[in-house]
Order: C-alpha cells, then structure tokens, then sequence
C-alpha cells in the first residue's frame, strides 16, 4: 500500500490531478486493496468502486461519509458474496449510504457487468472531496 500512496503522490504533482477527484477502483484482489486503501487512507479519495472484493467492518466508520458502490456476483466461489455483504452491512450500521448491487446467479466474473452499469461512470465523476 506504501507504494501505491508514494505513486499517487508522484501523479498527483507531475500530472495536475485534482486532488478533490481521486477515485479508488479495484476488483477481486484490487477489490481487497481498494477497501485496505479506502480505510487506511479515507481523506484521500472521492469514491470508490469496489468489485467482488472484501476489507474489514471494523473499519467502516472511516469510510461511512464515502460515496462507495460496491458490485457482488452472489454465486462467488473465489470471494464469498458474503464479504461485501458484511462491508454493506457495516458501512451502513456506521451511518454510510452505500450503494450495493448484487447480481444473482453470477460467479466472481461480475466486474463485467459492474462496469456497464448505464449510472457508473456519471455516478464516479459527480463525486468529490
């Protein structure tokens, strides 16, 4: 995680980024890093989307005044479906509004279908720090 910070430290100078706007979006295992990013470091990030991933609900607080859209195959063999459940479950029990979808009858290749959401993108873009 330490080198992923320094790296966006670098992009943030050499680039311009607008600090205010840095999103977060991983899946599977990107999906476990994402929620380690998002609950280490919540004052850094916009949003996050996280797919088929899992962090931990001990965590939630930190990130309950995050916009997060967390996308889930309920048929998951490679990350148990159970896992974003209780990150929603937690996030919302901390006073977060999260958004979850959860797709039946799909395996843990749901990012697929996560990314054509038709609201994803306008969704990501119109949130900031």
């Amino acid at each position: 995680m330490l080198l992923v910070l320094e790296l966006l430290d670098h992009l943030e100078i050499e680039f311009n980024i607008d600090a205010a706007r840095i999103y977060v979006v991983g899946q599977s295992d990107g999906g476990y890093g994402g929620w380690n990013l998002v609950t280490q470091k919540p004052e850094l990030f916009a949003a996050a989307i996280l797919v088929c991933g899992a962090g931990d609900p001990r965590l939630a607080l930190r990130v309950a005044k995050m916009p997060l859209w967390v996308f889930h195959g309920e048929r998951d063999d490679v990350v148990p479906v159970a896992e974003s459940r209780k990150m929603i479950a937690a996030v919302r029990k901390a006073g977060g509004r999260p958004k979850y979808t959860e797709y039946a009858r799909v395996g843990h290749d749901v990012w697929a279908r996560a990314f054509m959401e038709p609201e994803l993108v306008h969704w990501l873009f119109a949130q900031h720090r």
